[in-house]
C-alpha cells in the first residue's frame, strides 16, 4: 500500500515519551519539594527559612539540567529499543516472548550505560 509502517508504529511512541516524560519529571520535582516542605511544616521539624536554605545549599549545580537530560535520553531508549525488537520479531508466540525478554534486557543495559556516560559528562 506504500505506507511507511515505522512512521505510524514507532514514531508516535518516541515523540510521546520524549515530550511527556520531562513534563512528568518536572511535576514530580515540584511535588517532591512541596511535599517535603509540607511534611516539615506539619511536623514542625524545620522552619520555612531553614528548608529553603537547605534546598539551595545542597542542590548540585547541574542537577536540573542533569535530570531533564537523563529523562529525555531514558525516554528515547525506553521507546526505541522495545519498538525495534517488537517490529523485527518473526514467528509465533514463543518468538514474541523471546523478543520481549531481549527488549527488556537490552533496554536495561542501554540505560545503565547511558547513566554512566551522562553522569560522567554532566556531573564531572
Amino acid at each position: 500500500m506504500g505506507v511507511n509502517s515505522p512512521n505510524f508504529l514507532i514514531l508516535p511512541k518516541i515523540i510521546a515519551c520524549v515530550i511527556f516524560n520531562p513534563l512528568l519529571i518536572a511535576i514530580s520535582i515540584v511535588f517532591g519539594i512541596g511535599g517535603g516542605y509540607l511534611a516539615g511544616m506539619i511536623t514542625g521539624n524545620w522552619t520555612q527559612s531553614d528548608y529553603i536554605t537547605g534546598i539551595q545549599m545542597y542542590m548540585p549545580n547541574m542537577f536540573i539540567y542533569y535530570a531533564f537530560t537523563k529523562t529525555a535520553v531514558f525516554a528515547f531508549i525506553i521507546a526505541t529499543v522495545p519498538s525495534y525488537f517488537g517490529y523485527n520479531v518473526k514467528g509465533g508466540s514463543l518468538e514474541v516472548g523471546r523478543a520481549s525478554t531481549q527488549a527488556v534486557v537490552w533496554t536495561m543495559v542501554f540505560i545503565i550505560l547511558s547513566e554512566l556516560v551522562l553522569t560522567q559528562l554532566i556531573l564531572s
